[in-house]
């Protein structure tokens, strides 16, 4: 199996406990279709670069998970069904293992900002 990063970001009016809650969905559809998450993260809500479907902040998810194309097709066709997504993209990692050692640099460096454009 291979390994994907999946980062999504959802409508800024969702609580904690519905975005904790379509985490949950998420990691459970990747295990309903052969994969496993290996890590998944809420990385709060964030000011967007720039106004996508009319929202200028997001909550940010992040899922790091193994499974094969036809995990990555099933997740992706349920980001695109739901209307509390607002942005999703997956890509391929080479190594899983240490991409969940790794923090992506948004998250590592505070003083790094999204400008408005």
């Amino acid at each position: 199996m291979k390994g994907y990063e999946t980062i999504c970001i959802l409508h800024p009016d969702l609580t904690q406990e519905e975005v904790q809650g379509t985490i949950e969905r998420y990691s459970a559809l990747i295990g309903e279709n052969g994969g496993e998450v290996t890590k998944s993260d809420h990385w709060g809500q964030r000011k967007l670069a720039y106004h996508v479907q009319g929202q200028s902040r997001g909550h940010y998810i992040y899922l790091l998970y193994t499974g094969a194309s036809g995990t990555v097709a099933e997740l992706e066709r349920n980001l695109r069904i739901l209307d509390q997504n607002i942005r999703y993209m997956t890509v391929k990692v080479d190594d899983v293992q240490e991409a969940a050692k790794t923090k992506p640099q948004l998250l590592e460096d505070p003083t790094l900002t999204i400008q408005d454009g």
